[in-house]
């Protein structure tokens, strides 16, 4: 197909160069290029977008589309379209891992008044020293054990207590 072929299809159906090209979602440059040129290249992306307007009732010249390249098109883009999901998911997955296992400022409140500077536990939002590790006991058995383990510390206590009351008093 020549250029003149395709200008004649073009004023066969009417249409002005503006017109094919607002149709098309092309530029009327483009249209003119088509129409200078002495072979028209059909799977040029223009000339398919330019086929699918000039498409004439009676059939008598017909433009081909070509699926093909369109189809491909279609493809790369749901390619891209996976792979950047893919991506996002990969990001958002590590930036969890990264705030589970952030560690910050404890700030608590220490005995001196001032803000404690320790860091966090990891995930958590104050130090080993005001909260960040231990819960204490959980089951029978290990609150029985704290609570003979203080039973004897007070009673060591007591002891040198009382040996220090005898010490002074005598």
């Amino acid at each position: 197909m020549t250029g003149a072929e395709l200008a004649a299809i073009r004023k066969a159906a009417g249409l002005s160069q503006t017109e094919l090209a607002q149709r098309a979602g092309i530029g009327r440059h483009a249209v003119s290029y088509w129409e200078c040129k002495a072979k028209v290249e059909r799977s040029a992306w223009a000339v398919e977008r330019m086929g699918e307007v000039l498409t004439l009732p009676d059939a008598l010249v017909v433009l081909p589309v070509r699926r093909s390249s369109i189809d491909r098109r279609a493809q790369e883009m749901a390619r891209q379209d996976a792979l950047m999901l893919t991506t996002i998911q990969a990001v958002e997955a590590r930036l969890k891992a990264i705030k589970a296992n952030r560690r910050v400022r404890c700030k608590a409140k220490t005995r001196k008044g001032t803000a404690c500077q320790m860091k966090s536990e990891p995930g958590k939002r104050r130090c080993k020293f005001h909260g960040g590790r231990s819960t204490g006991p959980t089951t029978v058995e290990g609150r029985a054990r704290i609570a003979e383990a203080q039973r004897k510390r007070w009673a060591r206590w007591r002891a040198s207590q009382a040996v220090k009351a005898a010490g002074l008093v005598s």
